[in-house]
């Protein structure tokens, strides 16, 4: 688990958050496909806004990460448990009216849906880079289980946000800490936090 990342203690009680500049909490999701740079906004965000933020990965069941680390996608069955733990983390912070930041791939729009159940209202900030970008972000990654082999996978897998839904499409930048500024000007430009 991500150091900064949040975890839901055994009773199931959050410390409150203090305000983050004024900032009504409310939960975020950065989207996008492997190498878009999802845990790095999404850590950049929690320094600025100070809500806890989760890293999705590292949410997936060993079967899974070794699945996709010897080059095999996930088919949607797969993700069915994956994507209830994301959004049971979600959901515990919303209960507990917290900010959250979730770091996930959120391809499809029934996956983004699925993270919507029960009333939840993620806003979805949706990363995007050419191909030949994310297939180099991918090769210099280190110890990361999801090989550079199964980005074509979640290209054509990758359903981009359509206008009824709540999110942000935003170029993942070269440098993080553009993208981050970018990130918290769109969603204060917009109202959305």
């Amino acid at each position: 688990m991500p150091q900064n990342a949040s975890t839901i203690s055994p009773d199931h009680t959050l410390p409150r958050q203090p305000a983050a500049r004024g900032i009504a909490p409310r939960l975020v999701v950065v989207m996008g496909v492997a190498g878009s740079g999802k845990s790095t906004i999404a850590e950049g965000l929690h320094n600025e806004l100070g809500w806890p933020w989760q890293d999705a990965d590292t949410l997936h069941s060993p079967e899974s990460r070794a699945l996709m680390a010897a080059g095999t996608p996930l088919d949607d069955t797969l993700r069915v448990d994956w994507l209830t733990r994301c959004h049971t983390w979600l959901a515990e912070h919303a209960r507990h009216g917290q900010g959250a930041i979730l770091a996930c791939s959120a391809l499809r729009r029934s996956y983004r849906d699925r993270l919507r159940a029960g009333g939840l209202r993620p806003l979805f900030i949706a990363l995007e880079a050419d191909p030949a970008s994310l297939s180099q972000r991918l090769e210099k990654r280190p110890g990361h289980f999801m090989p550079a082999s199964l980005l074509p996978s979640q290209l054509a897998t990758l359903e981009p946000l359509t206008p009824d839904e709540d999110g942000i499409a935003l170029q993942s930048l070269t440098q993080p800490a553009e993208t981050i500024a970018l990130a918290l000007h769109a969603l204060k430009i917009a109202g959305r936090i």
